[in-house]
């Protein structure tokens, strides 16, 4: 018996050829040469196959900001990823899926700020545009972040549409002065199909529409009780007695703070001369928002009146507006007021919104500039029933507005698009009917339970279960595959920094159906928590041992250098035959070989009296292959009557073919090609 791990693929020229190393079970100390050991599969011939990185259908997952960092500035850039891309050749990719490259208020770039043009952080137009040139030359696509639920609250459409009732773009916004009631009465198109019930306080956040008085004068008095107030009062003159030592401050204007003066008692007192676009509010610390440091109002309590005492809150602290300010309350599905949603109006008829052709107008710019597809955020929350139909038909309208500009590029085939709807399958399947792809949430988060319970032999028939769900609403279905992502805890830490674990998830991952999503830093082995932001889960690449020169610029300081020095680089990975990297590469070449991978059926192969064990076939034009995993941390053993186990085209772990047996080691893989 001969024990065989497949350790990578080497295309050069046109041959491909496998290399192999040895192993010594855990359980046997009998090496190769031991003539107890008889081998009956194993044997990993060259074959005039090709891997073919265009075909595999593996998308690597990156964030533009944090992926490499080309000229030092500490931000990732669009020169760093194509430096990048003979790396990312390596692993089989096939596409690209970058964060969103438009200027935005934030760093990760969800509330744009102009769809038309590139963050100037990440480089130029002409870089991006050398990117996709090419990335093309490597037979690998891209595609590029594109928020239809919202912008920012900064951005020039909807500075405007708050501004004048007759603004241009005052329909681009789901905008209401009395949103519970228009609710109710059925005037908000987009939040109509739930009635009353589609009302929530929490996702409607006032605008400033008017200046107010401009520069006054005033008097500000604080009665910080059990239930704190705050009244302003007209004055002729400025004048402040007491002590300033209240540690409360009224916070206004361009980022200005003014500390309350103190006579003794729970009355602060504040006059000065102020002129503040957005109102005021006021604080309890002069360095942080958090811990319920900032007070403001309730939105449709939040306007002060000359006189008359305000109730403040720390828990819902919209901005207080001004005497003689005029407000608008503005949609945010995800309940922050950075991000104000966009209006289509009636889904019957969205395409004819100023939002809508303004979208598509900019997608037109970046279809005929060569990127391949898009990847929409969120789609069950553009309109706010994710349980009708109103999302699907919005989605479609926009794919086939898409895909009509695609078409007209000159491409035979259609533009792809995937679509994050954070649903178990049950709820996503519906949404098939609109676009190609979603991602597969029930997928990892079915895997990750089966891995960390040692179980698999249902895995394989609920992934069917699944398949068989999608085709009633879209016969080409494509389910997008994946582990962790960039809003999820990492892969790494669901397997409590297993690596032998995440090997197995790599494996099955590239081996299974659909076309896999690869997320930054899944393949070194990346750890780590939202508990302490998001930052912490969207982690720079290590490319070699310098931790220094990582791409953190835009992180803000969270970042968790003790894992990258724990963790290898690419470059040591690189080196580490045994690597986790080096399974990716191994597994993703092997898809890009393969076409009964990439392309293939998926048949469940149910192995009788083992739960530790899931297998399936995959068959593509009379190419057929057998894939076994082993879900647990120890070996295995099963009879597999009637399979070709002659020639292992990639293994993982310890495996060995003895007398039509197959002994897999704990989380151990296994590829036979079949005759």
């Amino acid at each position: 018996m001969k024990t065989r791990r497949l350790l990578t693929f080497c295309l050069q020229f046109f041959v491909m050829a496998f290399l192999s190393f040895q192993l010594v079970s855990c359980h046997d100390d009998k090496g190769p040469d031991d003539p107890n050991n008889h081998n009956q599969g194993g044997k990993e011939e060259p074959t005039e196959l090709v891997a073919d990185n265009g075909t595999s259908g593996i998308t690597y997952q990156l964030l533009v900001y944090s992926f490499c960092d080309s000229d030092g500035d500490g931000v990732g850039d669009f020169n760093g990823i194509t430096s990048k891309l003979d790396y990312l050749q390596q692993m089989g990719v096939n596409a690209l899926w970058l964060s969103p490259i438009h200027p935005a208020s934030s760093y990760h770039g969800y509330d744009v700020l102009d769809y038309f043009d590139v963050n100037p952080d990440y480089g130029t137009m002409a870089d991006f545009q050398n990117l996709i040139k090419k990335a093309h030359e490597k037979k690998i696509k891209v595609y590029i972040d594109y928020v239809l639920n919202h912008t920012s609250k900064d951005h020039p459409w909807f500075l405007s549409a708050i501004s004048s009732e007759t603004s241009e773009y005052r329909d681009y916004y789901i905008l209401s002065k009395n949103p519970q009631a228009d609710i109710k009465a059925g005037k908000i198109p987009m939040i109509s199909s739930e009635g009353a019930s589609g009302y929530d306080s929490g996702q409607w956040f006032s605008a400033v529409a008017g200046s107010g008085n401009g520069t006054m004068k005033a008097k500000f008095t604080l009665e910080w009780g059990s239930s704190p107030t705050l009244k302003i009062e007209k004055v002729n003159s400025i004048s402040n007695s007491g002590t300033q030592n209240s540690g409360k401050y009224l916070y206004y204007g361009d980022g200005k703070m003014e500390q309350f003066y103190s006579n003794g008692g729970s009355t602060y007192t504040l006059s000065l001369e102020l002129a503040s676009s957005w109102g005021v509010l006021v604080r309890t610390s002069t360095t942080s928002w958090d811990g319920g440091t900032k007070w403001g109002a309730p939105s449709g309590k939040n306007q002060l009146a000359w006189g008359t005492a305000l109730k403040l809150s720390n828990t819902d602290a919209q901005d207080i507006l001004l005497p003689g300010m005029e407000s608008v309350f503005y949609h945010s599905h995800f309940w922050t007021s950075y991000f104000a949603d966009l209006n289509y109006g009636a889904a019957d008829t969205c395409e004819k919104s100023g939002a809508f052709l303004a979208v598509t107008d900019a997608a037109d710019k970046w279809i005929n500039m060569g990127v391949d597809g898009f990847r929409l955020d969120a789609v069950k929350h553009i309109y706010h029933n994710a349980n009708s139909e109103e999302n699907p038909t919005f989605l479609k309208k926009f794919y086939d507005r898409c895909n009509k500009t695609y078409k007209a590029c000159g491409h035979s085939d259609d533009i792809y698009m995937v679509a994050e709807h954070f649903s178990e399958a049950s709820e996503v399947a519906h949404y098939y009917s609109a676009l190609p792809a979603y991602f597969e949430f029930s997928f990892w988060w079915r895997l990750k339970d089966a891995i960390n319970q040692g179980v698999g032999n249902t895995f394989a028939n609920t992934l069917l279960s699944y398949r068989t769900l999608y085709a009633k609403y879209r016969p080409d279905f494509i389910e997008a595959t994946k582990l962790s992502n960039h809003d999820e805890d990492r892969a790494g830490n669901d397997f409590g920094k297993n690596v032998a674990k995440e090997k197995l998830a790599a494996a099955v991952l590239l081996t299974a159906g659909g076309e896999p999503y690869v997320y930054q830093g899944e393949e070194l082995g990346y750890y780590g928590t939202k508990s302490g932001g998001d930052e912490y889960v969207r982690t720079p690449m290590l490319w070699t041992s310098s931790v220094s020169s990582i791409a953190d610029g835009k992180l803000g300081g969270k970042v968790d250098k003790g894992m990258l020095k724990t963790l290898k680089s690419v470059e040591a990975q690189s080196a580490d035959e045994t690597s986790l990297l080096n399974v990716y590469r191994t597994f993703g070449n092997l898809r890009a070989t393969y076409k009964a991978l990439s392309k293939g059926s998926f048949v469940p192969r149910q192995i009788l009296n083992n739960t530790m064990l899931s297998a399936w076939y995959r068959e593509y034009d009379g190419q057929k292959v057998l894939v076994v995993h082993n879900f647990c941390g120890g070996s295995v053993s099963a009879s597999l009557s009637g399979e070709d186990l002659s020639n292992i085209i990639a293994s993982n772990g310890e495996v060995s073919v003895r007398d039509g047996k197959l002994n897999l080691g704990g989380y151990g893989s296994a590829v036979f090609l079949q005759k």
